[in-house]
């Protein structure tokens, strides 16, 4: 027990801030090729597409 011990009180926890990578913004002309795709026929798409941006949202709030 008391080499267990010793070897747990070597490791700490060490903090580390994450840096989070900058969220590249689609623009005018990406915005204007998605309101052409019919929601009909690309479902799997649009809820991907829902997630990113709920991810987006919370990587944000950092």
């Amino acid at each position: 027990m008391p080499v267990v011990m010793i070897c747990l009180s070597s490791c700490a926890a060490e903090y580390c801030s994450p840096v989070m990578p900058v969220y590249p913004v689609a623009g005018k002309k990406v915005a204007a090729e998605l309101e052409n795709i019919p929601y009909s026929g690309y479902e799997d798409f649009w809820e991907w597409l829902a997630r990113v941006d709920k991810l987006r949202q919370e990587l944000s709030s950092f």
